[in-house]
């Protein structure tokens, strides 16, 4: 069984959400080359700090930055 640490993805996925307008569940896994499952517990911890914002399409989630230009302090 692989360790995943959803701290470090979390991280990676803020660079990328707080780099765009938005970003899809299915675009932020295969950015960070991740299972939906996976991305779907990094942006449940990114919205548990109060940084992201989810929305709905007919066809997918859709994540988006809160501030993107406060700093995010991680632990």
């Amino acid at each position: 069984m692989n360790t995943i640490n959803i701290r470090q993805i979390s991280e990676k996925a803020w660079h990328i959400i707080s780099n765009s307008d938005h970003v899809t569940f299915s675009e932020l896994a295969t950015k960070l080359n991740i299972s939906i499952e996976i991305a779907a517990l990094s942006a449940g911890w990114l919205m548990a700090e109060d940084k992201i914002h989810v929305d709905t399409t007919e066809k997918d989630i859709v994540l988006s930055p809160k501030n993107r230009y406060h700093p995010i302090y991680f632990g």
